[in-house]
């Protein structure tokens, strides 16, 4: 006898699979009765401005003045407060120690070297000695110490160029030799 269900478990499930797809599909088609509340299909273009025209007449008329801001009097909100205390400045982080002055203004007047951490003593325009290492900032131009030897101290500084080229330019400071021969 021939039989109108599939003999494996496979087709029966894509059957049964199917028939829930249409039972969906004819669900959806009664939605209509959900939205308006009627069920009614024929709903004319009149109809449905009549239904929107009170809506748009209550949007215009909560419509708020439009704001302007004033600065006058305030201060600008995005100047730090902290530049009248002296704290901050507004070129970058604040400079200490070895980045008050320009590279060339200090003076290097001794060397530590020949131990595990080289130092070097460096006297700014004010007659106030710093001491570095290799990796401390010195110059206004963020250079870095990168070399300490018996007789000089090796600063790097590195900048972009407006085409975008790195240029790593070494600046070599080196200990005043003092000439002996009078007693």
């Amino acid at each position: 006898m021939l039989s109108l269900l599939p003999q494996n478990t496979a087709g029966l499930r894509s059957l049964t699979g199917a028939l829930v797809l249409l039972v969906g599909l004819g669900t959806l088609g009664g939605c209509e009765f959900l939205v308006d509340g009627q069920g009614s299909h024929d709903r004319t273009a009149k109809q449905a401005t009549e239904v929107a025209a009170p809506v748009a007449k209550k949007q215009k008329k909560e419509v708020e003045p439009e704001f302007v801001y004033n600065p006058i009097g305030k201060r600008d909100p995005f100047r730090s407060f902290l530049v009248g205390e002296g704290k901050a400045t507004g070129d970058g982080p604040r400079r200490e120690g070895l980045q008050k002055y320009e590279l060339d203004q200090y003076q290097l007047v001794g060397v530590i070297w020949g131990v595990e951490r080289p130092r070097a003593l460096l006297q700014d325009p004010d007659n106030v000695g710093h001491v570095g290492e290799i990796g401390t900032y010195v110059g206004r131009n963020w250079g870095k110490i990168t070399a300490i030897t018996s007789g000089e101290v090796v600063v790097t500084e590195e900048y972009q160029t407006i085409d975008g080229e790195l240029v790593v330019n070494n600046i070599p400071l080196t200990l005043p030799f003092e000439q002996s021969g009078a007693p």
